[in-house]
């Protein structure tokens, strides 16, 4: 079965700003293994794009791909009309799992402000101006009143926000987010939408990957459809389809209600 085509929208509108992010054929590769085949598609400022596909499709390749972490082995990925690399200072991720030990003692404040460290420099401690951004973001994921707690006394959504909120205190255009609402509560997870329509309002672009259709109907004008190459791109009611994502991840699809499932998600 071949999926129905999606939209591939076009690299710069004639009367708009540069796409933020334009993946050209994209072919990636960790060494000489091929991980991700021929993605094509563009990540205009202002507008959110999902990566959606099963465990192990490419969807943290792309967005490692995007920070210039993985080698592109054919085609072009571009950040802001630079090479990724070139673009970090304009990029903030937020990974899959943290590498910050939740036993380790910070406290919730200090966690948001390492998002500061890039922009005052690591000598430099962090002042006024840095603090009152720091500030700011965790207000913005709804926590501004557990600053003072230690990061580890957190709930796991709570955890994920802090996290979005260090991301936010970048001041990056461009926030990249691998499975951000992964096993987080239903507070959690309308907070984290929250702040990132918060952003998208003021101009950001985001890549978001997630297992969540609903998050990818609420907050995504366009959806990536991955499983080790690129099945559909484009507004979520081209591409997720129960067609495509048959095609996709090679398992039965459920329609309920006008709503889609995977089973096995």
């Amino acid at each position: 079965m071949t999926p129905t085509a999606a939209l591939v929208p076009q690299q710069r509108a004639e009367d708009g700003p540069p796409p933020a992010i334009v993946f050209h054929h994209a072919t990636l590769a960790y060494g000489s293994a091929t991980v991700l085949r021929d993605v094509h598609g563009t990540v205009p400022a202002g507008q959110a794009t999902a990566l959606v596909g099963p465990n192990g499709a490419g969807k943290s390749t792309l967005i490692k791909a995007a920070l210039g972490l993985v080698t592109v082995a054919a085609g072009s990925v571009t950040v802001r009309g630079q090479r990724p690399a070139a673009a970090r200072s304009r990029t903030a991720y937020v990974p899959q799992a943290d590498t910050l030990d939740p036993e380790f003692p910070v406290t919730v404040g200090q966690v948001v402000l390492m998002g500061r460290y890039r922009a005052a420099g690591w000598l430099r401690r962090p002042g006024k101006r840095d603090r009152a951004i720091a500030a700011d973001a965790l207000d913005l994921v709804g926590l501004a009143d557990r600053a003072r707690d230690r990061f580890g006394t957190l709930s796991g959504g709570q955890r994920q926000r802090v996290l979005l909120a260090r991301a936010i205190a970048q001041q990056a255009d461009v926030l990249l987010l691998d499975e951000p609402f992964n096993g987080v509560d239903a507070v959690s997870r309308d907070a984290l939408l929250g702040a990132l329509r918060e952003l998208l309002a003021g101009g950001a672009a985001v890549l978001v990957s997630t297992h969540d259709l609903s998050v990818a109907h609420a907050l995504c004008r366009q959806v990536c459809l991955l499983n080790g190459r690129q099945y559909a791109f484009g507004p979520p009611e081209r591409t997720l389809t129960a067609d495509n994502l048959r095609c996709c991840y090679g398992a039965h699809v459920l329609e309920v209600d006008g709503s889609t499932f995977v089973a096995g998600m």
